[in-house]
């Protein structure tokens, strides 16, 4: 399962955004410069995030972007159907029609429901829970597991 570099782009600039001041209005160039992400690449990241309800967006010369949600609010899930991540974990997942062997699979089931079971678990991981592993130094896992053993048990 691989996320778009746009999608993991976007994590990176939402986990960034949680850390400033809630009233500050950041600048797209400014952040782009500080991530070393390419200004138009992160333009293009930040309307998605602005059209689907995740950032807000002032223009002017005080103007930039800050989180539209609380960090508790703004799950993975939600970044990637923003970004219109399919998060496919085969080709046949992304691409339907383009493997030789889907009419035949005896596997491709199996991995639908794996990808559904994956997507369901990030709908439930926030940023927050990203953010506090960092915060705290907990490691990857953390709170997190609650969410792998609801999903296995559940």
């Amino acid at each position: 399962m691989k996320m778009t570099k746009a999608s993991d782009y976007a994590l990176v600039l939402l986990a960034r955004l949680e850390q400033s001041p809630k009233e500050e209005w950041i600048s797209v160039r400014e952040m782009a410069e500080d991530l070393g992400i390419p200004g138009s690449f992160l333009g293009n990241i930040v309307h998605q995030l602005v059209q689907s309800g995740i950032l807000l967006s002032h223009r002017g010369v005080k103007g930039g972007i800050k989180l539209a949600k609380t960090s508790s609010e703004i799950t993975v899930g939600s970044v990637l159907e923003a970004m219109h991540d399919p998060m496919g974990l085969v080709d046949c997942m992304e691409q339907p029609g383009q493997c030789a062997l889907e009419n035949h699979c005896d596997v491709q089931k199996f991995w639908s429901v794996s990808h559904s079971l994956i997507l369901a678990a990030l709908k439930h991981i926030t940023l927050k829970e990203i953010t506090s592993y960092f915060k705290k130094g907990l490691p990857a896992g953390g709170q997190g597991e609650r969410h792998a053993i609801a999903i296995k048990t559940g």
